[in-house]
């Protein structure tokens, strides 16, 4: 978890909520669906600063990520490739997080 690159693993996931589509159709799901939790994830990148991310924050911010993903409907494909997109750019990875799937 040392190598985790903070400013890039917040772009990352502010950049997939961002690109992925909304397959959706209802529209108080998606207020409490994908603006609350990036709101809150925007929130904990300024409360994080320049310290280094924990494993349970980074936790607590992908499992918001997770549940953008499924208000919007994405398909498994996109998923995987978002999810494989920040352990790229970041160095967050499943195993150093200690979970098989996020």
């Amino acid at each position: 978890m040392t190598d985790i690159d903070t400013t890039a693993f917040f772009g990352a996931v502010l950049k997939t909520i961002a690109s992925t589509r909304n397959h959706g159709t209802d529209r108080a799901g998606f207020a409490s669906g994908v603006v609350e939790p990036a709101a809150r994830i925007r929130a904990l990148e300024k409360e994080i600063g320049e310290r280094r991310l924990s494993p349970a924050e980074a936790e607590e911010v992908l499992a918001l990520l997770e549940t953008t993903f499924r208000t919007k409907h994405t398909p498994d494909e996109e998923h995987e490739y978002y999810l494989r997109y920040i352990e790229k750019v970041s160095g967050v990875s499943r195993a150093s997080l200690g979970v098989s799937g996020w």
